[in-house]
């Protein structure tokens, strides 16, 4: 059966990612930047990049005997729908996202492995998946194995909450020239939520990816604080760590 304009697919391959139904496992880590889908190779066995399209890159390997997928989501909430659809009708049920965010307290310093358990809603393509007032949350035996993982990797997690927006620069409080007012105000109204930090595409994985059957999780390491204005300038390291705890995490389920 050919392609529709409602349903996008043929012959077992949907319209984005580049791969058919029966190439990959039941867990996918999903990264946002294509270029780390190659840094899991470093971590995982018997690791093939099996294509890429748009800003969706997609290997497979193994850790120890389990099977994994990485696909990366590209930046923000609409891209990452894409992904998460598609990676259920392709037959994934769990997925684990790893990457970067903004923490907003002293303490949680860069390289600090966090592992959310709720996340603040502003996206645009969750609202479709799961009513705007309902909290986002990770799927409990995911969370736990995250958090399990990253003790037995050496990389203790921190619990956090998070806000995802879909702004990077002034929607997360970054001034803009001639838009420094307005970037202050909005940074002191994130802080009034009480959050942690700040990413773009932890709300999509939890709500969309629990709407369409996957079990999500959502585990990321601190790339900047807005406390303390310090920035992770090498993150290749603290980003192969995150793909270690996740990768072990999803031996766990």
């Amino acid at each position: 059966m050919g392609r529709s304009a409602a349903r996008p697919w043929a012959d077992g391959r949907p319209p984005h990612l580049p791969v058919t139904r029966g190439q990959l496992p039941e867990v996918c880590l999903l990264p946002g930047d294509p270029a780390r889908v190659d840094l899991a190779g470093e971590v995982l066995d018997d690791y093939a990049i099996l294509g890429q399209n748009r800003e969706f890159r997609v290997g497979t390997g193994r850790y120890r005997d389990t099977e994994i997928a990485v696909c990366s989501t590209g930046i923000g909430g609409p891209s990452t729908e894409i992904a998460l659809v598609e990676l259920a009708g392709l037959g994934v049920r769990g997925v684990i996202r790893i990457g970067g965010m903004g923490a907003l307290r002293a303490d949680l310093e860069p390289g600090t492995v966090a592992v959310v358990t709720s996340a603040v809603r502003e996206g645009g393509a969750a609202r479709y998946y799961l009513p705007p007032d309902t909290p986002a949350r990770p799927d409990p035996a995911v969370a736990a194995a995250l958090a399990d993982a990253a003790r037995a990797c050496g990389r203790p997690s921190r619990e956090i909450t998070i806000l995802s927006t879909d702004s990077y620069y002034v929607g997360q409080g970054r001034p803009v020239d001639g838009l420094e007012p307005a970037a202050a105000e909005r940074l002191g109204q994130v802080r009034g939520l009480g959050v942690d930090g700040m990413d773009m595409e932890a709300e999509t994985v939890l709500a969309v990816g629990g709407a369409v059957g996957l079990a999500a999780g959502v585990a990321l390491v601190v790339h900047a604080n807005r406390a303390t204005d310090a920035w992770l300038e090498e993150y290749a390291d603290p980003q192969r760590d995150i793909v270690r705890v996740a990768a072990e995490a999803a031996t766990r389920l």
